[in-house]
Formats: structure tokens, sequence, C-alpha cells
């Protein structure tokens, strides 16, 4: 027994319409949502400075000034590293959400 063959415009035909009729019984997926924006202070995300650099033969107050400063600094670039960590705690918590609510 002979197995039937298609011509190749046959063939072609049926390949198209079965192309097309796997795109017109796909299910529609909606486009993903926009993810939402973690938008940091001005300034939070910046470096600190670093210490001051000391010169040979400084007098005692002059050695204070510049602890001082620096401890300031340091204060300083202490609250700006809370503030940032406390904005990226906040973000996550928001992608987290809404990561929750398009799930169920």
């Amino acid at each position: 027994m002979r197995a039937a063959m298609l011509s190749p415009a046959s063939a072609l035909v049926l390949l198209a319409a079965l192309g097309l009729g796997g795109c017109a019984s796909s299910p529609s997926v909606p486009p993903a949502p926009v993810a939402p924006k973690c938008v940091l202070p001005t300034g939070v995300d910046s470096a600190c400075p670093t210490p001051q650099p000391l010169k040979a033969g400084l007098t005692y107050r002059e050695l204070l000034e510049a602890h001082l400063a620096d401890r300031q600094q340091l204060q300083r670039c202490a609250a700006q590293h809370e503030e940032l960590r406390r904005v990226i705690a906040a973000c996550q918590a928001r992608v987290d959400a809404l990561s929750r609510t398009r799930r169920d």
C-alpha cells in the first residue's frame, strides 16, 4: 500500500492553517503591570566623607578639633545609612505586597 503524499503547495497550506489556528486558540495574556519604583531621598545614596588627614606636629587642640569633626561626619553617615536602610526595607515591603496580591 502506498502512503498518500501531499504536494509541496498543499503541505504549505496545511502548515499555514495549523500555525494560524494555534495563534487564534491561544489565551490572551494581560500585559505585566509596571513595577513599583523605589525613590531614594536626595543625598541618601551619596558616599560618606573620609576622615581628615592628620598632619605632623598637630597641637592637642587641633587633634581634638579633627577628632570632633570626624565624629560628627561619622554620625551623619550613620544616620544616612539608617535612612537608606529604612527606605530600602519599605520599598521591599511594597514589592512583596504587590507580588502577593498578583499571586492570589
